[in-house]
């Protein structure tokens, strides 16, 4: 059960980095924050650019519900809803003529196909997940509201004055700015370990 906890909350980790390195790029270097899914964008402060942080702070609210152990109804409404609504736009992209994906501080662009599959799994693992904990009565540790892992937090924390450093030296993509997103992402990474259930419970 533990596993599969892991594997579900690391590809979901995985699905919602995006929405944090958009924000963060939207903050720190406007001037490239430019994304699109499919009739949905924004370029800077220009069109929704409400939506990425919007989402990134209900992610980050859902990570806290979970490592809290507690409202697991409303944790796992979202856990399904997130991955159904990836798996559904991995599906209609992937049946539009040409359907491809770009990620462009990357430069890599991949098939809608190439995505499909592996959503569609991780959504069943989801459901899995989630039909556990329910039907069986699985015992989930609860934690109290203000526990959290305050390291990781701090290092999330200390990481802003780093990123906003490295998007400041780039240009457009290059090797600053590309450096300057992963960093984001590592900074993601901790702000959900920060989160995340302490080492024992009270």
């Amino acid at each position: 059960m533990a596993l599969l906890r892991n594997i579900v909350l690391l590809w979901t980790i995985v699905t919602t980095t995006f929405f944090w390195t958009t924000t963060m790029r939207l903050v720190l270097k406007p001037e490239i924050s430019q994304w699109r899914i499919f009739g949905v964008g924004g370029q800077g402060t220009d069109g929704h650019f409400w939506l990425p942080p919007l989402v990134a702070l209900i992610a980050l609210a859902a990570f806290y519900l979970e490592g809290r152990g507690r409202l697991r109804r409303l944790f796992h409404g979202w856990l399904v809803a997130w991955h159904l609504a990836l798996t559904a736009l991995c599906l209609y992209g992937a049946l539009q003529v040409g359907g491809e994906i770009s990620f462009g501080t990357w430069g890599v662009t991949l098939s809608f196909w190439w995505l499909a599959l592996p959503f569609a799994v991780f959504l069943g693992l989801a459901l899995w997940l989630v039909v556990h904990e329910t039907r069986y009565s699985h015992q989930v540790p609860l934690f109290n509201w203000q526990q959290v892992n305050p390291k990781p937090l701090m290092l999330a924390v200390a990481l802003l004055p780093v990123a906003l450093v490295l998007f400041r030296l780039g240009q457009g993509f290059d090797g600053w700015v590309k450096l300057a997103v992963a960093t984001t992402i590592v900074q993601w990474v901790l702000l959900v370990e920060g989160v995340a259930r302490p080492a024992s419970p009270r």
